[in-house]
């Protein structure tokens, strides 16, 4: 009897120390995911992304001087703060990803969700771990030559791309005709003018120069860049909308300040930021159609640009249109420009123009359907 329940009790015991899928010790508790998750993030990848889209309003320091940041209220975060640094990763980006106002902070932060991918975020939280108020330069400095010999091969990636050509520093030129209005156009081209209020593109401060054409190459010129279309960009989608409605102008309005902060970065009057177009020309300068889809994803026709996808629905776009076109009293200059037939000689001399100013130094010349399927979000190199 005795022996039975010995070998009992050891078989017993070597089925439960044993036996795979049962613990003497009882299963252990799940394990919560830390609070602060490390940033899996490539930082120098990161600098880039900063640099191109954040260091406008947050400055190339991260310390909330940016170009942009006085016309701010409340101004940037200082992102070397003990207040920021001392973020989880998780909070950070969900500020990055949601935009201000989705975690009850200041709206003028926009969302960067619908523009950068899940890495690209996670590379720029890397490299914002990386400032610290030691650390942090006391005042902004444009990139030169000497900052590069400091910095390494990296930093030139700030304006550069390691491999494959230059990537030009203006807009593309292969969708003009579908963007612009011809009489806005012939001006420029004669006395190129301040599009934007801080008088540049930040950052890589550029311009366009003053060719000094003649009234002749103006016309040629602007006869060319008015055949190079957009082929995603039609009037269906502002098909019956009245520029001039004045609810769907006050309704514009509310959505530019009060729910997107369009005015954290442009200018509609006397007030608003310096870094983005002055939005109070847009009847001059732009067709509506253009500015329908530029606002709905302006991604899809200048991969690189800074300016966030809001992921507005179309009946807020319409009403936003509406407000832009009634600023400086613009609502008229807003119909459909009209499709003359181009002159083809002039168009040639145009061309021809555009190859001899060596236009395509600072510009692309790409006719791509900017509706069509393309490299999805975060695949394409930011231009600084």
């Amino acid at each position: 009897m005795f022996e039975r329940k010995f070998f009992v009790l050891v078989g017993l015991l070597f089925f439960l120390f044993f036996t795979p899928s049962i613990s003497v010790q009882g299963a252990s508790p799940k394990k919560e995911p830390p609070s602060t998750p490390p940033s899996k993030g490539n930082a120098i990848q990161g600098k880039r992304l900063f640099n191109h889209y954040c260091a406008v309003c947050h400055g190339l320091s991260g310390k909330g001087n940016g170009v942009n940041s006085e016309n701010l209220d409340p101004h940037p975060a200082d992102l070397t703060s003990g207040e920021v640094q001392g973020l989880s990763d998780g909070e950070i980006y969900e500020v990055i990803d949601k935009g201000g106002a989705a975690v009850e902070l200041s709206v003028s932060m926009p969302p960067w969700g619908k523009t950068l991918s899940n890495e690209q975020i996670r590379d720029v939280i890397a490299y914002i771990r990386g400032f610290s108020e030691k650390k942090a330069p006391e005042a902004e400095k444009g990139v030169r030559l000497s900052d590069v010999r400091r910095g390494g091969a990296s930093d030139c990636q700030i304006c550069h791309i390691k491999q494959g050509p230059p990537r030009p520093i203006a807009p593309n030129l292969g969708h003009e005709g579908s963007k612009l209005n011809p009489e806005w156009l012939s001006k420029f081209l004669k006395d190129p003018e301040r599009v934007r209020p801080v008088g540049y593109i930040p950052l890589t401060k550029s311009k366009m120069p003053n060719f000094q054409l003649s009234d002749e190459e103006v016309s040629a010129l602007t006869a060319f860049l008015m055949t190079q279309k957009d082929g995603g960009v039609s009037a269906a989608p502002l098909s019956g909308l009245a520029l001039s409605n004045p609810a769907e102008i006050e309704k514009g309005k509310r959505l530019f300040v009060d729910k997107y902060a369009c005015d954290a970065c442009h200018k509609g009057g006397e007030t608003g930021g310096i870094v983005g177009p002055n939005l109070a020309e847009t009847a001059k300068r732009l067709r509506p159609e253009w500015v329908f889809f530029w606002i709905k994803n302006p991604q899809l026709i200048r991969p690189d640009v800074n300016m966030p996808n809001f992921g507005i629905p179309d009946a807020e776009i319409r009403s936003l249109i509406a407000y832009l076109y009634s600023l400086g009293g613009g609502a008229s200059q807003a119909a459909q420009v009209s499709e003359s037939v181009s002159n083809p000689d002039m168009v040639k001399k145009g061309e021809k123009l555009v190859k001899d100013k060596n236009c395509l130094a600072c510009h692309t010349l790409d006719h791509f359907n900017s509706q069509e399927k393309r490299p999805e979000k975060g695949t394409t190199e930011p231009r600084s």
